[in-house]
């Protein structure tokens, strides 16, 4: 079952929470900012997370989409592949404060692979357009520069057999000799 928000707290979510425990100020500046105007990216998150199931009311407790949305900005603020995430999180109290897990036991890696997966190129596109928007507003960023992450693409490259590599250094090799 797809659940927005966590709808009751532990009475060890609440004793961590009475320790004053202070989050990072770059996480805790996103974490106001998702609390403001998350509601609706909140909403889309776990429109795309429950798209596809015949019954998305029933089955296991899995993340709720606050979560996801939480897990998936800090993968992308740290720079973290999956597993280090996952060991991070499960590993500080104020990264489990941040992501909402708590107490609660964090999924393995491969969950929220899963859970990246299912968000749609316009759920992805909403969170960066309120990230950058806050970031601008705050005087942070401009938001003039765009990074893009390459990808893989088919190309003809032949398979690298022993005797192909031998031949291309054979190749390389005569023509350095040719140009001295």
């Amino acid at each position: 079952m797809r659940r927005t928000i966590l709808t009751q707290h532990s009475f060890a979510d609440l004793e961590l929470r009475s320790q004053g425990v202070v989050l990072d100020p770059i996480l805790q500046g996103i974490s106001d900012l998702l609390d403001q105007h998350g509601g609706a990216l909140v909403e889309r998150v776990r429109q795309d997370l429950v798209r596809g199931l015949k019954k998305p009311d029933t089955g296991r407790q899995g993340m709720n989409a606050e979560q996801v949305l939480r897990t998936f900005v800090l993968k992308g603020v740290k720079n973290w592949d999956f597993r280090e995430l996952r060991e991070r999180t499960a590993d500080g109290y104020t990264l489990r404060t941040f992501t909402t897990f708590f107490a609660q036991r964090v999924p393995r890696h491969d969950a929220f692979n899963r859970a990246f997966n299912k968000l749609t190129p316009s759920t992805v596109r909403a969170v960066n357009d309120a990230v950058v928007r806050a970031a601008v507003v705050k005087g942070v960023e401009q938001g003039k520069k765009l990074r893009l992450d390459t990808t893989v693409v088919e190309a003809d490259v032949h398979f690298p057999t022993d005797s192909t590599l031998m031949w291309d250094c054979v190749r390389v090799i005569s023509r350095r000799v040719r140009r001295l």
